[in-house]
């Protein structure tokens, strides 16, 4: 099937050269917007401003902050930075992260937050370096409304709202029932959750008399007596770091201690889900909010959706 398109090659006076080909339209003209016919300029018009309205649509969005350090941002924000900000703009509100030093101070949240409205969030560790601020000198961003994570002290007047982490035993317990005799589960004896569902040989707890060299043999003989490669524990100590050198072994830890566990050997993390968390303070008046847990396999953490 030959082409009905015609093109015109220009070539170069002195060497006879092409210098370049344009399309012609039916008339012989080249194919410029002004050339072109209306019912071919329309659709790319349409494009164009259906492009420009989303933009602007975006632009305005009110701003919502997330102030986070940088131990937070790698631990718990890095691998679902792109749903939270889906499921944020879905709200209608446009996400803005700012990671600070835990050492921040007026001068800078005024150079940061001046003449804005809306939310501000802020990571754990923020919210305990902002307390000590002196919020008489933070009455220019009176306008906005400030939600800290953890516990807030008696004297924290800066924050309007609280998100409470919570241990997230639900989850533990989820995860122990999906694997059951496929785990060991470590624990400290001071924690109050103990898991259900799952062979008593299958937990250990680390008593007050014993030392981490003892509690990490002690470990080690459970998993070379059981054919286990998976470990639960919510807490690492000095006990568990001769145990990240073997090779075989899968860990599911909470996401604080995520970075001691190379890459390889992580199987997931238990962490705040920040997205719904966010969406639930937006969408209630209470002043305190569960934050809510799950658990990130090591592939979501890698970036997948799956």
């Amino acid at each position: 099937m030959e082409s009905s398109s015609r093109y015109k090659c220009i070539q170069s006076a002195q060497t006879g050269q092409p210098v370049c080909i344009c399309l012609l339209t039916g008339l012989g003209q080249t194919a410029t917007f002004k050339g072109m016919k209306a019912p071919v300029l329309l659709p790319y018009l349409l494009a164009l401003l259906l492009c420009a309205t989303l933009l602007a649509t975006f632009l305005l969005l009110p701003i919502l902050w997330f102030l986070t350090d940088a131990t937070y941002y790698a631990n718990v924000y890095a691998y679902q930075n792109f749903r939270m900000a889906t499921s944020l703009l879905m709200h209608g509100y446009r996400l803005q992260t700012v990671t600070v030093k835990t050492d921040v101070d007026e001068k800078f949240l005024h150079t940061l937050l001046q003449a804005q409205e809306g939310f501000v969030f802020c990571s754990p560790v923020i919210t305990q370096a902002l307390q000590n601020l002196d919020t008489k000198r933070l009455e220019a961003l009176v306008p906005l409304t400030w939600v800290g994570m953890g516990r807030q002290s008696p004297t924290a007047m800066l924050f309007d709202r609280m998100i409470v982490n919570l241990d997230g035993e639900d989850v533990w317990q989820t995860v122990v029932e999906r694997r059951k005799n496929e785990v060991l589960y470590v624990r400290n004896s001071d924690e109050q959750y103990y898991p259900t569902g799952i062979p008593s040989d299958y937990v250990l707890s680390k008593k007050d008399s014993e030392s981490d060299t003892q509690f990490s043999e002690r470990v080690r003989t459970t998993l070379g007596r059981q054919p286990i490669m998976h470990v639960l524990a919510p807490r690492l100590g000095a006990w568990a770091l001769p145990l990240l050198q073997t090779s075989s072994l899968l860990w599911t830890v909470d996401a604080s201690y995520i970075g001691l566990v190379k890459p390889s050997q992580r199987y997931g993390a238990i962490a705040e889900d920040l997205g719904r968390t966010f969406i639930g303070v937006l969408s209630t008046e209470k002043m305190t909010v569960p934050a809510v847990k799950r658990l990130f396999t090591a592939r979501q953490m890698r970036g997948s959706w799956l």
